[in-house]
């Protein structure tokens, strides 16, 4: 054989041997994610078939949760994930039987069996956060719970805690190591929702006080600090939609708010966090209550979209964003307005300004349709066609030729 089909051969065989150990990975994957989630019982002769060897009566579920970072493509979290995973079975693997899994989109799950001391998880952990961060630039959180003396089976019940300890990160330092035990001993002394700092949030709401509202927003979620995760998330989630009640006449106002609170409220990794998420609402209402005052400025805001785009119709830059910034407001909010004073869109105003300029220039000039769109501001050939078409019904030429010979017999 020469040497060029031999190193072909071997090229096919090890490409062959890495899809053979991944497809043996992904289905000890799939088995250890079914087992943590209760949906199958543990089954001695499949787990030796994959390689799973469980023989100590004490196990860890541990979770990893990453915050991805702007400058991560949403392409690259697959191959992120893939390689904490066996990072993490690694670094436990050195002091146990490790297994990993991908339990949700950005979060990464590990099951250790192991002896009756796990004091080497939190050091294992720190190792783990510091590769995360040195070799992708992303922050984690980890929450673990450790068992007596189990049967696999009970694994689920550790996989459960764990996810609650991580739903403690509220309250702990931001991308903690959370153990399920240290949640079971926070303060439960009070549960009981703080009305008057509500209502001087309501009051800072209504002065546009900005200075006295990060005060006051401040001290209410001081009080429900050291509370249950449970009641940190509903006590927020009730303040939230009091104050969106102060709008609810407005909410036609294009400022309104979109998406679950408490989903919004779950993804929030940190204390801090949860202050400028409250903060940054409350200001939002602050701004549609200051701007739905007077329907007589949203008139004089609308006159002035309409002016802008008759005036600059024909720049084919022209967008939602440039009026938006050339009348001072949000492009959501002019939208909005613009909507319901006039009935269309922004953008199907725009369209319709230029369209009707197009029918008239193909009648009254001899201008190519390729030109004249070029006048009107469409400078795409393909988009100004086949729009064309669906606008009129007809293409150019036929427009042009029914249209004059329209004018012609009259």
């Amino acid at each position: 054989m020469e040497l060029n089909e031999l190193s072909g051969t071997m090229r096919q065989s090890a490409h062959i041997t890495t899809l053979e150990h991944r497809n043996e990975l992904s289905k000890r994957e799939k088995f250890i994610r079914r087992l943590l989630l209760g949906s199958r019982d543990f089954n001695p002769k499949i787990s030796a078939e994959l390689g799973i060897r469980m023989t100590s009566r004490y196990f860890t579920v541990i979770l990893v949760r990453i915050k991805r970072g702007d400058d991560v493509a949403l392409s690259d979290i697959p191959d992120i994930i893939y390689a904490i995973r066996n990072i993490g079975e690694e670094l436990y693997g050195a002091f146990s039987e490790c297994y990993g899994a991908e339990f949700e989109a950005m979060t990464v799950g590990f099951l250790l069996n192991h002896g009756s001391d796990f004091s080497f998880i939190r050091e294992q952990s720190q190792d783990l956060k510091r590769h995360i961060v040195e070799l992708f630039g992303l922050s984690t959180t980890l929450a673990f719970c450790t068992s007596g003396s189990c049967s696999p089976e009970e694994c689920s019940k550790l996989y459960k805690n764990a996810r609650t300890a991580m739903l403690y990160r509220l309250s702990f330092k931001p991308f903690s190591i959370i153990n399920y035990d240290d949640t079971l001993s926070m303060s439960r002394l009070s549960c009981e929702y703080p009305s008057l700092l509500e209502r001087e949030i309501f009051e800072c709401v209504q002065s546009r006080d900005e200075i006295a509202l990060s005060r006051a927003i401040g001290a209410f979620i001081g009080t429900i600090d050291n509370m249950s995760y449970d009641t940190i998330v509903l006590h927020t989630a009730r303040l939230l939609l009091a104050v969106d009640g102060m709008i609810v006449s407005e909410k036609d106002d294009g400022e309104s708010f979109d998406g679950s609170i408490i989903e919004a409220l779950t993804a929030l990794e940190s204390i801090d966090d949860l202050i400028a998420f409250v903060e940054k609402r409350c200001k939002k209402v602050m701004k549609i209550i200051q701007m739905s005052k007077s329907d007589t400025k949203k008139d004089f805001i609308v006159l002035a979209i309409l002016k802008y785009i008759n005036e600059n119709y024909t720049d084919s830059s022209l967008s939602v964003e440039v009026i938006a910034a050339n009348v001072n407001r949000s492009s959501n909010y002019i939208r909005s307005i613009f909507k319901k004073s006039q009935g269309i869109s922004i953008s199907e105003y725009l369209t319709h300004k230029r369209f009707d300029q197009v029918c008239k220039m193909l009648i009254e000039t001899n201008l190519t349709a390729r030109d004249i769109g070029k006048e009107v501001g469409l400078n795409s050939g393909s988009y100004f066609y086949t729009s064309f078409k669906k606008y009129t019904g007809l293409t150019p030429d036929a427009y042009r030729k029914a249209h004059r010979a329209q004018n012609f017999e009259l």
